[in-house]
């Protein structure tokens, strides 16, 4: 038993840690191909609109909890401390704020098939608002994904010792095996093991904080070093995040019932938060005892000190699960919104699912590919996720109000040009700077500062825009 923990030649591994990681990607393509078995077309697409409480709880936090988090996170806690924290605090928050809204896009979403977050604006705002705002969604999940796989082959690279190279093409090539397999069926069902495994680790990292490092732990949650303004900023980062987050909207038309989505959400935010918070510990475990490291390799440093090298392997195992469980969903919600957001609407005729699944499948393919041709390409863009968040903020107003009131499209439309125009004069700023993505990693709050912008315009043309029709 012993010759399972020797050390590999050209890896920081132990042939067990090589085991639980094979074992642990068996697991997960096992699950999607089973969920292949006996589908409909409705399957695929939106899992037969009959998600349960454990998989759409599962489902919610496993997708929040991915590569681009831990890295980006973990960076403002190294850098802010443990004011960062109230990010998931806003977080679970923003489940709970979601809930009414929720209810009530389930009073349309079966009877008018809603597929997308686009799906909404287009019921309520038109034809051209719904595909504005999917043109907003592709491109900042299109950037989402591609920090996905940035961020989680760089932990993976620098915590086994591998090549950046393997843990991409790794992750890439077992999500698009599973989601070509079950689609929407496969996320929810591999969401729900990969969020157990989260768990586990969590579980594991606590017995360790309570035991050989009691001491680390009790130094970490000083709390007496909060930052009131950083934290009042995170807190509401973390709530409005919820609103502009497709997959949450998909999860709601999925739900079996609304008791499950009322459950499910609060749930969620338990569940946030208690991860959160371990995520929290490795990056303030950094932030306090290493220093002179670059903020993005703060969880993959706290980790390494932080956890027996012995568990090293199960660390692994961890990233593995956050980098496939929001990549697969980001893969899915961009695959899913060419079929219904671009291919229905511009055809002008609506699609059955057999169609939707068959362009899904490609978009999956396609999209795979060029986040691994992005991400194996340029290798330090952590920073871009302030941009792309301050891009998705730009739809929270319209989508916000149309709950509400009456948007007039001439409103919307406004509301998402000038949101959008702000970010790419910051990003126009940004190349001027000797380091770009630095301007975006000292800068989140202007970035952020987009959905101001957004709400001015979009009351601006309310009360003076052509009446809504």
């Amino acid at each position: 038993m012993d010759s399972l923990f020797f050390d590999l030649p050209g890896s920081k591994l132990c042939l067990f840690d090589i085991f639980l990681l094979i074992l642990y990607a068996l697991i997960c393509l096992g699950i999607g191909l089973h969920a292949s078995h006996r589908k409909t077309d409705s399957d695929f697409m939106i899992a037969g609109r009959k998600i349960g409480i454990i998989g759409f709880v599962t489902s919610v936090v496993a997708s929040y909890i991915g590569g681009a988090a831990l890295v980006a996170y973990t960076a403002y806690v190294y850098r802010f401390g443990i004011s960062a924290v109230a990010v998931f605090i806003g977080t679970a928050i923003g489940f709970i704020v979601f809930i009414p809204y929720a209810m009530k896009l389930r009073k349309f979403s079966g009877q008018k098939a809603f597929y997308t977050l686009s799906d909404w604006f287009t019921f309520k705002m038109g034809k051209t608002v719904g595909l504005a705002s999917a043109v907003i969604l592709l491109t900042v999940y299109s950037g989402m994904l591609l920090n996905q796989f940035i961020a989680g082959s760089s932990i993976l690279a620098n915590i086994s010792g591998w090549s950046y190279e393997t843990g991409l093409l790794i992750s890439s090539s077992i999500i698009a095996i599973y989601l070509l397999a079950g689609g929407f069926r496969s996320v929810i069902r591999t969401d729900i093991f990969q969020y157990m495994v989260i768990l586990v680790m969590i579980v594991v990292l606590g017995m360790v904080m309570v035991g050989d490092r009691s001491e680390i732990a009790m130094e970490l949650l000083d709390f007496s070093r909060m930052d009131v303004g950083m934290t009042i900023a995170f807190l509401a980062f973390g709530v409005l995040i919820i609103f502009q987050s497709a997959e949450y909207w998909q999860r709601v038309y999925g739900a079996k019932s609304d008791q499950v989505v009322r459950s499910g959400f609060i749930l969620s935010a338990l569940f946030t938060i208690l991860t959160g918070m371990a995520i929290t510990l490795v990056g303030l475990a950094a932030h306090i005892h290493i220093q002179g490291i670059e903020a993005k390799d703060a969880f993959a440093e706290g980790l390494t000190l932080l956890m027996p090298e012995k568990l090293l392997g199960i660390a692994l195992v961890l990233i593995f699960a956050a980098i496939m469980s929001s990549a697969d969903t980001q893969i899915f919600v961009l695959a899913s919104s060419v079929a219904v957001d671009w291919f229905d609407k511009l055809s002008g005729k609506k699609s059955d699912d057999k169609r939707r699944m068959k362009i899904t499948r490609i978009g999956i393919v396609l999209f795979t590919v060029l986040s691994f041709s992005g991400a194996f390409f340029l290798r330090d863009l952590v920073a871009v996720i302030v941009f792309i968040t301050g891009l998705g903020f730009t739809i929270i107003p319209a989508a916000v109000a149309s709950f509400h009131w009456n948007i007039k499209p001439v409103a919307a439309m406004a509301s998402f040009i000038s949101g959008s125009a702000y970010i790419i004069v910051l990003l126009v700023i940004a190349t001027f700077q000797q380091h770009p993505f630095e301007f975006f990693k000292d800068n989140a709050d202007l970035a952020i500062l987009s959905i101001l912008v957004s709400t001015v315009f979009l009351i601006l043309f309310q009360k003076t825009g052509k009446p809504a029709e």
